[in-house]
């Protein structure tokens, strides 16, 4: 099986592609990973990532490349657009022309952030954000185009080697000795390593469809900044912020959290909760 993995220098690319020899072994599942960055296929032009990917033809695309800077989309719209909308339609056309397997990952931003319960896979989209709409655009595009595809929604990812939620506050908390974080915006912080394990139990077991999937648990990011001081023992004061004392350009919702059932029952693995995923990445 080849399977080829866009975006392999992100955050969640370079987790998996660094990941999915050893799931193939103990799985006793013969496997050649392709690695491509934007360097090697520019998935906006649609004639690139056609010959790209007819070329190489993997059995399963992972689309891991997105444009996820969530507050530059709303000021570089057409880039924003060009990666994760129609990229994303790029990458569907071509894997469609070869009949290779789509598996692309999503966000929980396609949501307004509304609901007061966790968000299910039926739930009706609505993003606020041009982040949120872009991504939602890609989803349906896969959709129309792809006979077998995944889209994977996941939330508050944070992993090696990228700055994430989890370097940043560190290094605000440490550089000033206090940090103000919101405390009314709630998801389920997510460890690229236990996504990359639930992209392995997606391919291996042949799920289709939208999935929801993330670390289990819920907090505000002020509990999960206090958390990672709690674990790192730095000495940093955790202060209370609303959003609307926070300036930022994007709107974003204040319910991020996802129902995370649908993936469990079907593929019969439960992520683990945030907190302990969490100590792992700090202790590594």
């Amino acid at each position: 099986m080849k399977i080829l993995v866009l975006g392999s220098q992100g955050m969640l690319g370079k987790e998996l592609v660094s990941r999915l020899p050893a799931f193939a072994r103990a799985s006793l599942s013969p496997i050649t990973v392709i690695a491509a960055n934007h360097t090697q296929v520019d998935i906006t032009r649609g004639t690139d990532t056609s010959r790209f990917i007819v070329r190489e033809r993997p059995d399963i695309i992972v689309n891991c490349a997105a444009f996820t800077n969530v507050d530059a989309c709303e000021t570089q719209r057409t880039e924003a657009f060009g990666v994760n909308a129609s990229g994303a339609k790029n990458i569907a056309l071509a894997g469609k022309e070869i009949s290779a397997r789509l598996i692309h990952i999503s966000t929980d931003f396609v949501f307004d952030g509304t609901k007061n319960e966790p968000y299910v896979e039926t739930d009706q989209p609505n993003p606020v954000s041009q982040y949120g709409k872009s991504k939602l655009e890609g989803e349906l595009a896969i959709q129309e185009i792809s006979d077998a595809y995944t889209i994977i929604r996941t939330a508050w990812l944070y992993g090696h080697g990228k700055k994430n939620f989890v370097t940043t506050i560190r290094d605000i908390g440490n550089k000033n000795g206090s940090v103000s974080v919101v405390t009314d915006q709630c998801g389920s912080p997510t460890y690229t390593a236990d996504l990359s394990h639930a992209i392995w139990t997606i391919i291996s077991r042949n799920l289709q469809g939208i999935y929801h999937v993330a670390n289990t648990g819920t907090c505000s990011r002020h509990e999960w900044a206090r958390k990672i001081f709690e674990l790192t023992g730095d000495q940093v004061s955790v202060y209370p912020l609303k959003t609307g004392d926070y300036k930022r350009v994007a709107t974003v919702p204040q319910n991020s959290t996802l129902n995370c059932l649908k993936y469990a029952t079907a593929s019969g693995h439960t992520m683990r909760p945030w907190q302990e995923a969490l100590k792992e990445y700090l202790d590594a």
